[in-house]
């Protein structure tokens, strides 16, 4: 038993019923829901166990036979996912990308086998999403972070070799890298070599997906680094022999043979060289391209940058023209505020300068009145001989005098 089958396929009393002819959904609602969601999910899981989304009725058949039975009601199963738009013709999606070419191809199948026969080859749309996911994933996880940073260039046949554990046919996998190329996640072109390369959205640009020239020559230079390594490994590989080879020659005492293979060495060690630095130039120029395409990015955000900021700006009302204008208003505004407050602070002029003159000649006339009276009062004469005037004069100071007179006759 398959193992994408479920597991009723081991109750034989529910698969007799399974297998049974379906009747109209207005007689059994609840028997033909049953049996439409049954068939429905078990070929979606033998879609994506068999790794193909392409199938026709025969391979249903034989995919289903239990025993001696097959299922009664796959047409009637198959009728409804194409009004769901579950299931197509492959001939029906050629039309939409493959241009007259596929029309001229579906309509000879068409001819030939007729519009619904058991040889109509069907596409299961709901498989070929989930493949491209699960595609995805796997470029995602294993290439996309590559050490010459060009993850986003695979070959066609290096993908589709990495994608065989879920993708079994190139049919399947052309139809899933359509879908892909539907929903902007890959495109396909060409080297000049006509060597058929996918390229894989970057989601750090929003840019759309676009095979150039550029991309081409990844293809190539990494073709030669290819090349180049497998060389230096068989290079290597001599090198390791010759000198296996020497040191037995020269265990054997054969100098001469010895120093040949020595001679050997060291030109397979040279190509080595030459070689290794071929391909650190090839990986450089691989680097190149990466930054120059992150340069090209980084110039974007900036001018993205710029431009929003300037927007925001001009939405504000903000230019250096405007600010220089506010800024001078506004010391205009505090040299004017200044000059209010000395107004007020200082006092009236012509009342100021009248006072003071009245209040000088007031007082130069009170000096001139204070000279004369101090002219005219002089003190009166001293009476005593000392020179001071006369008053009561007590005994000490009498008995002072007569001794002064004393000693004035004494000398």
């Amino acid at each position: 038993m398959a193992s994408y089958l479920p597991e009723e396929w081991v109750d034989d009393v529910k698969m007799n019923g399974l297998m049974s002819v379906m009747k109209e959904r207005i007689v059994n609602k609840a028997d033909y829901d049953r049996k439409m969601r049954f068939w429905t999910d078990t070929i979606r899981s033998s879609c994506i166990g068999e790794k193909n989304a392409v199938f026709d009725i025969l391979t249903l058949k034989k995919r289903f036979r239990r025993k001696d039975k097959i299922p009664a009601s796959l047409n009637v199963v198959l009728d409804n996912l194409k009004k769901q738009g579950d299931v197509i013709t492959v001939g029906e999606w050629r039309d939409r990308h493959s241009g007259w070419v596929g029309w001229g191809i579906s309509k000879t199948r068409g001819w030939m086998f007729g519009g619904s026969s058991d040889y109509e080859q069907l596409l299961h749309l709901p498989t070929v999403k989930t493949l491209g996911q699960e595609l995805l994933t796997i470029y995602n996880d294993e290439l996309r972070s590559e050490v010459d940073c060009t993850g986003e260039v695979v070959t066609y046949k290096e993908m589709f070799e990495r994608a065989k554990h879920i993708i079994s046919t190139s049919e399947t996998f052309d139809i899933v890298l359509d879908h892909l190329a539907d929903t902007g996640e890959v495109t396909v072109g060409n080297t000049k070599n006509g060597e058929k390369v996918l390229k894989f959205k970057d989601h750090g640009s929003e840019d759309p997906v676009k095979f150039t020239e550029a991309d081409a020559s990844v293809v190539d230079i990494r073709k030669a680094m290819t090349k180049l390594d497998r060389e230096i490994q068989q290079l290597e590989q001599k090198v390791k022999k010759y000198d296996e080879q020497c040191r037995s020659c020269l265990r054997a005492g054969d100098k001469g043979r010895a120093q040949n293979f020595l001679r050997q060495k060291k030109r397979a060690e040279k190509d080595v060289a030459d070689k290794d630095m071929q391909y650190q130039k090839l990986l450089t120029m691989l680097h190149q391209i990466s930054a120059a395409k992150n340069n090209k990015d980084v110039l974007k955000a900036y001018q993205s940058g710029t431009a929003a900021f300037k927007a925001t700006l001009a939405r504000q009302g903000l230019s250096p023209d405007k600010i220089h204008e506010t800024m001078d208003d506004v010391v205009n505004s505090i040299d004017e505020y200044r000059e209010i407050e000395e107004a007020i602070s200082s006092p009236f002029a012509g009342a100021s300068s009248l006072n003071d003159t009245e209040l000088e000649r007031e007082l130069d006339d009170l000096l001139s009145e204070s000279k004369r009276d101090d002219s005219m009062h002089l003190p009166e004469a001293p009476t005593n001989r000392f020179g001071l005037f006369d008053k009561e004069v007590t005994p000490e100071e009498d008995q002072l005098e007569q001794r002064l007179a004393r000693l004035r006759q004494a000398v």
